[in-house]
């Protein structure tokens, strides 16, 4: 998959995600062509943190695409202040003319965060990926989550709790004995597999437990790979089955993830607004 292709359809599993992931309150905006091309936007004035990861007032940009020029980013600051908000970051993925859509945001004022990166590593088939651990991995519905609250506290991501019984949605835990220590899900979305939601209770982690739930998430990204008729990933290499993003180096990502197999294929930038 080339990279334009693979960031245009995760900005579109953003947007699905939002619908299923995120509360009703959540402002969401998808454009199709001028001023803003095709960019996807989402809202949230109760919320300005001051960190990309937690602010979800964010403008989702593959390049500098098709309806958008140099005074866009001029009206996307004049969107956000209209519904009240003072900070807000462009996610910047890969698409036509990159160093164009860079200086187009420099240029109205907004700075690139530099010391964080988000790569999406992509695995072209299910490779198998060994782990040791001696915690149990579970596949968990609804009630399982709602009864781990407690114990999982903020552990418990809202987005695994808010997906739980959706379709297309996998979560999984993994426990000590009866205590759930640690979280991940899986989601399937055109024709690819999307790992996300993965957190570890801090006094359990390094004990394998996110090493073990991507093999069990991989491994079923590929039994359902089959199961909707895609070719089998073992003998069809273009259908992807397991893709992951996180706020990590690209280099430490391949290392604990999948085995080491997936390449980074594209990583998003953000830039924020103001520069302090």
């Amino acid at each position: 998959m080339d990279e334009i292709g693979l960031s245009l359809k995760m900005r579109r599993l953003a947007a699905w995600l939002d619908t299923r992931c995120r509360p009703d309150s959540l402002i969401r905006r998808q454009f199709h062509g001028a001023p803003f091309g095709g960019c996807y936007i989402t809202v949230d004035p109760g919320h300005q943190a001051p960190y990309a990861s937690a602010n979800l007032n964010r403008v989702y940009l593959c390049g500098a695409e098709a309806g958008i020029d140099s005074g866009s980013v001029r009206r996307l600051i004049d969107l956000f202040s209209a519904e009240g908000v003072t900070r807000f970051f462009v996610w910047l993925s890969p698409g036509p003319d990159m160093d164009l859509a860079r200086g187009w945001l420099e240029q109205s004022g907004l700075s690139r965060v530099r010391r964080t990166g988000y790569p999406t590593l992509y695995q072209d088939g299910p490779a198998p990926a060994p782990f040791k651990t001696d915690l149990e991995i579970r596949q968990v519905g609804a009630d399982d989550i709602a009864a781990a609250g407690e114990q999982l506290g903020e552990t418990l991501w809202p987005e695994f709790a808010r997906s739980a019984g959706q379709a297309g949605f996998f979560h999984y835990m993994a426990f000590d004995g009866a205590r759930p220590v640690a979280i991940a899900a899986l989601c399937m979305f055109e024709d690819i597999g999307y790992l996300m939601a993965a957190a570890t209770v801090e006094s359990h982690r390094k004990r394998g437990a996110q090493q073990a739930l991507i093999a069990k998430r991989v491994e079923r990204a590929g039994q359902l790979a089959v199961h909707r008729w895609f070719p089998k990933p073992s003998i069809c290499s273009s259908i992807p089955t397991a893709i992951c993003s996180a706020p990590d180096s690209a280099k430490r990502m391949k290392r604990k993830s999948m085995n080491g197999t997936a390449e980074c294929l594209i990583r998003a930038a953000t830039y924020r607004w103001p520069v302090r």
